[in-house]
């Protein structure tokens, strides 16, 4: 049996030993070496020369081959063959070139260069180092490849880690990726803003404390405590539980928290993605447009009980079908105007006089000196429109009935104050002049005499005074500039005729 010399004595051999060492292994001359490691020196037996570099090479983390002067495989280690997917002894024989994908440049002598090793799969990327040696007088090649798989797959998790940091940093909602065990890993910039303390290392309940009691599935978390709640979080995907934060500064604040899995390459799942998206101007405008609608539905209530009233009290004192149609028309007109105002302004009131152009506008005239209208600015509250509309409208029908508007030479004089005594009131005089005499006792008691009264007095908790003087009809009107019931219920107006 014959050994490999050792370190010291390998310092006083000639440079070729290596290429005659290896030679003498390949072609069975050498059956056993001596390997230097770290518990000292070791023989190992080579069990024959048909098993050229067992140890050496054989053992060998890298894959490694021998080519023969026109580049075709003399012999490969196995781990050759486990990085090309084949047994290493089909590879004998085989040109070096075809170890390459298609179009991939070869490697080259004494030089380290990068590749893409075939596969039955896709391709494995590989440096290679070449070098020539000598095989017993032949000119051959050692090669020698290097998985870089691992290395790429590094690359590829720091650039994936770099894009994801780069999301996180630029993303507009709460982002909070957690491990298996409900530990938070990362966090984009909102969700560090609204933890209780920096998340990454603690578990979602600790740095986001959820107030139960707040959510749209109070029932489903409190059967959840802590612990279980970042297991859930991490392992079932749910979407738009509404909840709030359990902290003072975010008390105002509403999220939506939606939990999905974090899966890898394999479709396992590593964890999970939570976010917690604001919704605080969602719920303000939902509750905005509730209140709304529910206003809404109270001014339409009004609007049919005032119509329908109306129509019952205009129906009672109309001698005939056409007198009702135009006594109806014209009462609903007038509600339309005040509605449509109060559509035009949002709700938000009118100044007295720009209602009152509109209401007397068929009244006035084209020179608009049949009704003249003086006053200062008065902005009405909005629940003061319709009342007014329908009073005004009233009297503006019996003046061009039985009035001043009657006759071509009538005018109606409309005056109005402010009187700041305390709580402001509007002081309003209609004055008729130019009409018919009116006879002694002849003050009529009808729908739109009990209507007038109605509003100013009920509506507008204000007062009011008819006078029927022989010269004409003259109304003084007094109401609070404050916040004034709604105009409704007018079934209780009694009614004769006139």
């Amino acid at each position: 049996m014959s050994a490999l010399p050792t370190d010291a004595e390998a310092t006083s051999l000639p440079p070729n030993l290596a290429e005659e060492t290896v030679e003498a292994i390949h072609k069975g001359r050498v059956d056993a070496i001596v390997v230097h490691g770290p518990g000292g020196p070791q023989i190992v037996m080579l069990q024959g020369a048909d098993v050229p570099y067992r140890v050496l090479v054989e053992r060998m983390s890298d894959g490694a081959l021998i080519l023969g002067p026109d580049r075709t495989i003399l012999y490969a280690n196995r781990r050759l063959g486990d990085l090309a997917g084949i047994g290493a002894e089909n590879l004998i024989g085989m040109a070096f070139g075809s170890l390459f994908a298609a179009g991939e440049p070869l490697p080259t002598e004494n030089a380290v260069t990068q590749a893409r090793l075939r596969r039955h799969a896709g391709t494995l990327p590989v440096s290679v180092w070449m070098s020539p040696i000598s095989m017993g007088g032949d000119a051959a090649t050692l090669v020698t490849l290097t998985d870089l798989s691992v290395f790429v797959r590094v690359e590829q998790i720091a650039v994936a880690e770099r894009f994801a940091r780069s999301i996180l940093e630029q993303a507009t909602e709460a982002i909070i990726v957690l491990g298996p065990d409900g530990r938070t890993t990362h966090a984009s910039w909102v969700a560090e803003q609204i933890a209780a303390h920096p998340p990454v290392g603690c578990s979602f309940s600790e740095a986001f404390p959820l107030d139960p009691q707040s959510s749209s599935h109070a029932k489903t978390l409190a059967r959840f405590s802590r612990e279980s709640l970042d297991v859930m979080l991490a392992t079932k995907p749910f979407h738009g539980v509404e909840v709030k934060l359990r902290r003072p500064d975010l008390g105002g604040r509403s999220f939506l928290l939606s939990a999905g899995p974090l899966l890898n390459d394999v479709k396992e799942s590593v964890g999970a993605i939570v976010t917690l998206t604001e919704i605080t101007e969602r719920k303000r405008a939902e509750e905005q447009q509730t209140m709304l609608v529910a206003e809404l539905n109270h001014r339409v209530k009004n609007i049919l009980a005032v119509v329908q009233a109306v129509a019952s009290q205009t129906v009672r004192t109309s001698q005939s079908l056409a007198a009702f149609n135009v006594a109806f028309a014209g009462r609903i007109q007038a509600l339309a105007i005040a509605h449509d105002i109060l559509t035009r302004t949002r709700w938000i009131g009118i100044g007295l006089n720009e209602l009152l152009t509109a209401v007397l506008a068929p009244y006035r005239g084209a020179d608009g000196a049949r009704v003249s209208l003086a006053g200062p600015p008065v902005l009405l509250p909005a629940r003061a429109v319709v009342p007014l509309s329908m009073a005004f409208h009233e009297l503006a029908t019996n003046a061009s009935k039985y009035g001043a508007l009657s006759q071509p030479a009538g005018a109606v004089q409309l005056e109005w104050s402010v009187a700041n005594s305390g709580l402001p009131r509007v002081e309003m005089i209609w004055s008729e002049a130019g009409g018919p005499t009116v006879e002694a006792g002849g003050k009529r008691s009808g729908f739109g005499t009990a209507l007038i009264q109605r509003v100013i007095k009920d509506d507008l908790e204000g007062t009011v005074d008819l006078v029927f003087a022989p010269r004409g009809v003259r109304s003084v009107m007094s109401f609070p500039l404050h916040a004034i019931a709604d105009f409704a219920d007018l079934s209780g107006v009694s009614a004769q005729a006139s």
